[in-house]
């Protein structure tokens, strides 16, 4: 796999990760299907303007997982999601480090991520990595009987 930055140029592959990510996973994203389909292709050209979006590609030049994060001094990082078929490597690993190193670089101190309560897999993900709640948590935009968790990773 090899991952790399996107640019605006990249928009089409932005959504068909992002889309396939909310279709995929709708349990574990604060936006939904029904909200971003309808976005123009104005729109995904302007993720890569605003935030660092990072893509992972298999061989083929298929997009199979996406990581972006957001400027900041805390970077917030968002939109963590890697197809099925390339789970259970380390790519996961890959796509967050790819984003910490890019938040280091650009002189952030932490890199900052919302996990959702229902999903153990992703807290566990997150804790390895040495993200910490930082006690900071809100309803799931989704389903507000299911609590969202802040954590934080110095970097």
């Amino acid at each position: 796999m090899a991952i790399r930055r996107a640019s605006p140029a990249d928009w089409s592959a932005i959504r068909a990760t992002r889309l396939a990510a909310l279709t995929e996973a709708p349990y574990a994203f604060a936006s939904n299907l029904a909200r971003e389909t309808p976005y123009d292709d104005d729109h995904w050209r302007d993720w890569p303007r605003r935030h660092a979006i990072f893509l992972a590609f298999t061989d083929d030049e298929e997009p199979v997982a996406i990581a972006a994060g957001i400027p900041g001094d805390q970077v917030e990082m968002i939109s963590v999601w890697i197809a099925p078929a390339a789970r259970a490597t380390a790519l996961a690993t890959e796509m967050v480090e790819t984003v910490v190193a890019w938040a280091k670089a650009e002189g952030a101190t932490a890199v900052n991520a919302w996990v959702v309560g229902n999903n153990p897999r992703a807290r566990r993900f997150y804790d390895r990595l040495g993200f910490t709640p930082n006690g900071r948590e809100m309803p799931y935009p989704n389903d507000p009987s299911i609590t969202e968790y802040h954590l934080t990773r110095p970097v």
